[in-house]
């Protein structure tokens, strides 16, 4: 597995087009993003439209790599988001989620009740 500790993880929230490459992922991150993909320490996640699909780019200081992952079955989880946003910044932990297809929408931390004391 990848390791995504230290990195800035941007998700691409449209459905992109899983024919395109470095150039093609990096072109939609500057023209529809407006970001710069050649920054060190971000990671572009894009889906295709049935989310079966999953690609990573990333700057590595001297040229691009890309992280490429196909289910045999099942999608990937999908998290809330503004839907009029093209791109929105996750947590390490959703996207690892997201990878195994976890649903991140209905996940749900529970909190620690501290413990009673007998009388």
């Amino acid at each position: 597995m990848l390791s995504l500790t230290g990195y800035r993880l941007v998700l691409w929230t449209g459905p992109a087009d899983m024919r395109l490459s470095f150039n093609g992922l990096s072109g939609l991150v500057v023209n529809e993003g407006k970001e710069d993909p050649f920054v060190y320490g971000t990671i572009y996640a894009f889906f295709n439209q049935r989310r079966t699909q999953c690609k990573l780019l990333a700057w590595d200081g001297d040229g691009f790599s890309i992280y490429y992952k196909r289910l045999s079955r099942g999608s990937f989880g999908k998290p809330v988001y503004d839907s009029s946003a093209k791109m929105m910044v996750l947590e390490k932990k959703d996207l690892v989620l997201m990878l195994e297809g976890i649903e991140i929408r209905y996940r749900k931390r529970y909190s620690r009740s501290p413990m009673r004391q007998a009388s």
